[in-house]
């Protein structure tokens, strides 16, 4: 009886600990936009780095229980993303390009914290998209696709990609709650779908992500035509599973699961228009998380204009 009942808590134990890691992860990392994520940026050319860092040491059950771990673990990004708007206009609105290329220390392939891979090449990214400006809001609606570039194969430790493709549709709009449009709030929605995980009969479920924040914007007058231009506010993202993991590789108990995870913070940013630079601070602390990692979202970014494309009244007329 006694060997029984030992029996019965090692599989609830072991089911638990399965099903805080069935949810496999998908490309879209949540924290990379927040305030204004609705705006397209003025026409020109823009080379930006982004670094991303995320340390955890909880997982949250299905119930919200915390399964704490031992040790813990960052995962850590440093992006290169070239941005391009040119003066050319769809449907009236005008058209964005973006390539990212990214390097990522420990790649989270699961909601778990069982892999430690040094810093590499990782699942590199575009989109396009199309950005309206009215007179009180913004609206933006883009396409991404994610490219299988970083290393995976199935069942290793230190894969550094997600083997599989990724496509993405967005809209997001900025609604400015003031007539100098010193006040805004944001939101973004991204849909993301995926083939199969290479090499194995593994889907991973359809991902919703909400991105954005409420804001209000500084001007600070210096020598020359344009201002300094600081922003800040509170950033948030929530991301959900929109449809389970599925595939005959996955064990039937862990079949089934949508994971979700919330966050928010502070977001600061400053536009500084000598060097034409934009920096960024963004801390966004997770909550609510079921099925699915629990950390602390940190990102910083650095953007330069390299030409602007915006045309001068004479040049207009």
């Amino acid at each position: 009886m006694r060997c029984l009942r030992l029996c019965c808590f090692l599989l609830a134990f072991l089911l638990v600990a399965l099903s805080s890691q069935a949810q496999y992860k998908l490309d879209h990392i949540p924290g990379f936009i927040g305030l204004e994520s609705g705006t397209l940026a003025p026409p020109g050319l823009y080379v930006g780095n982004l670094v991303y860092v995320y340390p955890t040491s909880t997982i949250k059950d299905n119930s919200g229980n915390s399964i704490n771990l031992p040790g813990s673990l960052t995962s850590t990004a440093d992006v290169i993303l070239v941005t391009v708007v040119p003066n050319y206009k769809i449907f009236g609105g005008n058209i964005g390009a973006s390539i990212g290329f990214p390097w990522i220390r420990n790649r989270i392939q699961l909601n778990a914290q069982d892999l430690r891979t040094s810093f590499a090449y990782t699942d590199m990214f575009g989109g396009v998209s199309l950005g309206w400006h009215f007179k009180r809001a913004d609206v933006t609606a883009g396409y991404n696709l994610y490219i299988p570039t970083g290393k995976f194969s199935p069942n290793a430790s230190n894969n550094t990609g997600l083997g599989m493709w990724g496509n993405e549709f967005t809209l997001g709009s900025t609604v400015y709650l003031d007539q100098k449009k010193l006040w805004n709030a944001a939101a973004t929605f991204a849909l993301e779908f995926n083939t199969d995980k290479s090499g194995t009969d593994i889907h991973p479920g359809d991902l919703g992500t909400v991105e954005g924040g409420v804001g209000r914007t500084f001007y600070k007058r210096v020598s020359g035509p344009v201002p300094i231009v600081m922003t800040l506010g509170a950033a948030y993202y929530a991301q959900f599973k929109v449809t389970g993991d599925s595939g005959s590789d996955i064990p039937p108990p862990l079949r089934g699961f949508m994971d979700h995870v919330f966050a928010v913070g502070p977001e600061f940013n400053i536009y500084i228009p000598g060097p034409r630079l934009t920096l960024l601070a963004r801390y966004e602390p997770e909550f609510g998380a079921r099925v699915h990692t629990q950390g602390q979202t940190i990102v910083f970014s650095v953007v330069w204009v390299a030409k602007s494309f915006v045309k001068s009244p004479a040049q207009s007329q």
